[in-house]
């Protein structure tokens, strides 16, 4: 199966509805799609966050892309930053509806946000900022409120990367998530960022796959068009990796089902 779980609509940082995300899925013969819009925090209120107010006319929305597009699974998610401290909080969202899954995300290191712009890397230490990224990614993990963790190595969209060999850090990272029973999400949106590569890194993946650790597949689409977009690649670098088998997710039950 080809299975898109990673999108955004209006009501965050994306543009259009879930009604015209699906158009574009079934034109382009995708089996299955998600919606996983930035979920409301209750700590602060970004730009790129849906408030707590926006989540009946999220779900509506869903629900009319899924009436008017029968021919498509279309599956009802949330994408959630994970910020230490915020526990209580996730547990009260994924209990507010019937969620097919939940998408972790480390955007933030502190105050510091990991992809907002190019400028906010300048000076930093990357090598730490690395380290401080997957000590967070791990505790996402280790909560186990997540059904898959998107775009693993996210610090990389700029083009900075620490020196030296990084299969320490990556095997560190991985042992954590494969002890949660989490999967990780392959994201193509990496290609159409400074970095121009998938999330995560074949080596990464690697070690994913050698830990057992399952796979989603995510556009992190934001319009209509980028939808499944290159996932012919995805699809290559999983089978190089040695995977077989995706995830799919259906009230937070998971199933694997083979890589289309």
């Amino acid at each position: 199966m080809l299975i898109d779980y990673h999108m955004h609509t209006r009501l965050t940082d994306g543009v259009d509805e879930p009604v015209d995300y699906a158009r574009v899925a079934v034109e382009r013969g995708l089996d299955e799609i998600g919606f996983s819009d930035h979920a409301p925090r209750n700590d602060m209120q970004t730009d790129w966050n849906m408030k707590l107010a926006d989540l009946d006319e999220y779900v509506d929305m869903v629900q009319k892309a899924q009436r008017q597009f029968p021919q498509i699974n279309i599956k009802l998610g949330l994408e959630v930053d994970f910020i230490p401290g915020c526990e209580a909080w996730v547990r009260e969202l994924a209990g507010m509806y019937r969620w097919d899954y939940l998408l972790g995300s480390v955007h933030w290191i502190g105050g510091w946000p990991v992809d907002l712009s190019a400028k906010n890397w300048a000076g930093c230490d990357v090598a730490e900022r690395w380290h401080s990224y997957f000590n967070l990614w791990k505790q996402a993990a280790q909560t186990k409120l997540f059904d898959s963790l998107a775009h693993p190595d996210l610090p990389k969209k700029f083009g900075h990367r620490p020196t030296g060999d990084l299969t320490g850090l990556y095997e560190d990272a991985l042992s954590v998530v494969a002890a949660s029973g989490a999967a990780i999400e392959i994201s193509t949106a990496g290609l159409r960022k400074p970095c121009l590569e998938i999330y995560p890194s074949e080596a990464f993946l690697k070690i994913a796959h050698r830990l057992h650790v399952p796979i989603t597949f995510g556009s992190d689409a934001h319009l209509p068009y980028d939808v499944g977009t290159q996932f012919e690649k995805a699809v290559a670098l999983a089978r190089r990796c040695g995977y077989e088998n995706i995830c799919r997710f259906t009230f937070r039950k998971r199933d694997l089902v083979p890589l289309g």
